[in-house]
């Protein structure tokens, strides 16, 4: 990570796959994160639900934060619940990985228990982590080097006890460091 150091990365990602996809409708998804606005449930500032669900293999339906967006995801052609911070992190990398982590959780198990998803479960054995910026965490081992011992050191935190494989997704140097983490 020639660029930055590591308390520059803060616009981390997490995304749980859906253990059964079939049971998402995504139409139900827009009036359930209205809901979440609605009640003030959410850590940080929420701002407005986007359907992008015309968009193949896109981000689905979002609601967004000014701190953080959450997704129903359809990314990578494979569904899940998204959750990527934007902005303000705090901590070292390492809690700020676990955060990210432990936010993805959270909305997998807000979405799990609310009717209006139809049942959906998120399965917490795989996680997508992305990282949206390039200038501060290029898409190359170098950088995943450098990450390694946050990402699993915050694994210890979130998901304690568990082996981990650790490995970058991203062929692209132009697009975001993204990692795929599998828990043994």
């Amino acid at each position: 990570m020639p660029t930055a150091t590591a308390t520059d990365i803060v616009r981390i990602g997490a995304k749980l796959y859906a253990a059964n996809p079939g049971v998402i409708v995504a139409d139900d998804y827009v009036p359930l994160f209205h809901g979440w606005i609605q009640r003030r449930g959410l850590d940080g500032t929420p701002i407005d639900v986007a359907d992008y669900t015309h968009v193949p293999d896109g981000p689905g339906v979002m609601l967004i934060g000014h701190e953080a967006d959450r997704a129903l995801d359809f990314g990578e052609g494979r569904p899940g619940v998204l959750y990527q911070r934007k902005r303000e992190g705090t901590g070292s990398l390492e809690e700020r990985f676990a955060a990210a982590i432990a936010a993805v959780d959270r909305a997998a198990a807000d979405i799990e228990a609310d009717p209006a998803a139809g049942g959906v479960r998120f399965d917490r054995d795989e996680i997508l982590l992305r990282i949206n910026d390039r200038l501060r965490a290029p898409a190359d081992d170098a950088t995943l080097d450098a990450l390694r011992p946050a990402i699993a050191a915050a694994l210890g935190t979130v998901r304690h006890g568990r082996d981990a494989e650790i490995a970058r997704v991203t062929d692209d140097p132009k697009g975001p460091l993204t990692i795929r983490v599998r828990l043994g």
